[in-house]
């Protein structure tokens, strides 16, 4: 199991971080064909387990048609799209009791690979984030 402080430690030490702050940080995930996708790790509380969210944007809400996106909540392997203020991302949440450094990093690839994805189906070229 990775504590808070484990996961704010591995962060800092493999990425170049956008942004740190005491329970959120963020950072482009890079590709090895120039491109990034930016992702938000947040640490919260629900009442029962402290939670991580993965949360990456990757549309504008006068882009896509929100019908088309809820119908492509069902085919997302992990997940959800949602609408944060004006913009699409893929949010996904994880209890941090359940999670290690190796589970944490498989989903910080998936949820930055899915909106990556969807932002290539999706977003219009000025929805860069």
């Amino acid at each position: 199991m990775a504590s808070w402080s484990d996961i704010q430690a591995h962060m800092r030490s493999t990425y170049r971080l956008q942004m740190d702050e005491p329970q959120a940080l963020s950072m482009a995930w890079a590709y090895d064909d120039g491109r990034t996708q930016k992702i938000v790790v947040r640490r919260y509380d629900d009442g029962e387990c402290p939670m991580v969210e993965f949360k990456s944007p990757f549309a504008r809400l006068d882009g896509p048609d929100p019908i088309v996106l809820l119908r492509e909540n069902i085919r997302l392997p992990i997940g959800a799209v949602a609408l944060s203020g004006e913009v699409y991302i893929v949010v996904h949440n994880a209890c941090l009791e359940e999670l290690t450094l190796d589970a944490f990093e498989k989903l910080l690839s998936k949820v930055a690979g899915l909106a990556d994805r969807l932002e290539s189906k999706y977003a219009s070229a000025q929805d860069a984030f």
